[in-house]
């Protein structure tokens, strides 16, 4: 028994939930659970149960990332950055820590490991033993992902992952760029998206939007967008790109190609529209190319061209 009201096992069930329904926004039965779980923390963000709060906040940190309800965001950003100041610095003698291997898709065993935590009798066949896990600094490392998680690239010394939603976001252009779209798709609104988000990128994340929209120019040139309205949104997007790269140069012998596939130079875009994602595009790539030549100024302009020459050609086929 950890709280007064509720058994563990019950709550590490409720957070589950809301982290496999973290696309659910605004709902406000989760609200409440976040913001009593982070209530619980500030309690004591430094006791002995914060790590239980902690990696409630962890497994719901996805939904906390999207669009909740008023002041979730900002009390669970404020308690976890009180766990971590408070437990980071604590002495120990571990010479490593669950938390500094912790990928994305651990995520997913993270109530069973907090019951295993606080059950003596349980089976633990973890990696690590409890004692790590439940180790002050382990707890605060576990409190930085999840802040990352919140808000990306607002915490160091963890393992690199993308933000929220990456993965679907390359599913469904996936789907769609082969020409599948997801049920309830609105192509359009798909398409839309995503010029918009060239079109407001920052400086560092605009190359990997721009490829994102090279690959669905490709699709929308193609018979399967007879929306004038759509190329247009396209066209749109790389004029206000261009600019960007009008007194581009470089001394590069040759520039890499992008991916011939639409659906892999897209998920390549969107991954490279984070810096995490840049960050593990570099740490995993061996005879990939390094961004530097890949996402060259240069080879931007020619892209940008290529793809407004695309749609333009296909808007005059409509009209």
């Amino acid at each position: 028994m950890i709280t007064d009201d509720m058994r563990l096992d019950e709550l590490a069930g409720t957070w589950d939930e809301i982290r496999e329904e973290y696309y659910d926004l605004r709902n406000d039965a989760y609200d409440r659970t976040v913001l009593d779980c982070a209530a619980r923390l500030a309690e004591d963000p430094g006791g002995e149960s914060a790590c239980v709060w902690t990696i409630g906040l962890l497994m719901m940190a996805p939904y906390v990332a999207g669009a909740p309800g008023d002041g979730v965001v900002s009390a669970a950003r404020t308690v976890l950055k009180a766990a971590d100041g408070a437990l980071r610095d604590r002495p120990c003698g571990h010479e490593a820590h669950p938390y500094q291997e912790h990928e994305p898709e651990f995520d997913e065993d993270l109530g069973r490991q907090l019951c295993g935590l606080y059950d003596p009798d349980a089976a633990w066949h973890e990696n690590h033993p409890r004692e790590q896990w439940l180790c002050p600094r382990n707890v605060a490392g576990l409190a930085r992902i999840a802040l990352d998680i919140i808000e990306p690239g607002s915490a160091s010394d963890i393992p690199l992952r993308l933000p929220v939603g990456t993965q679907d976001t390359i599913e469904s252009l996936s789907a769609l760029l082969h020409g599948y779209p997801e049920p309830g798709t609105d192509i359009g609104e798909e398409i839309g998206i995503q010029a918009e988000e060239l079109r407001s990128a920052e400086p560092a994340d605009r190359p990997g939007r721009l490829l994102v929209v090279m690959a669905i120019a490709w699709y929308a040139a193609s018979d399967f967008v007879r929306n004038p309205a759509v190329l247009d949104e396209l066209i749109s997007a790389l004029e206000t790109t261009l600019p960007h790269y009008a007194d581009a140069r470089c001394t590069h012998d040759r520039h890499p190609a992008p991916p011939r596939s639409g659906p892999n130079a897209a998920a390549l875009g969107i991954k490279l529209s984070s810096p995490a994602g840049r960050a593990l595009y570099e740490r995993d790539r061996t005879r990939s190319d390094p961004l530097d030549h890949l996402l060259c100024p240069v080879a931007l302009s020619e892209i940008t061209i290529d793809a407004m020459r695309a749609l333009v050609g296909r808007r005059e086929e409509l009209h």
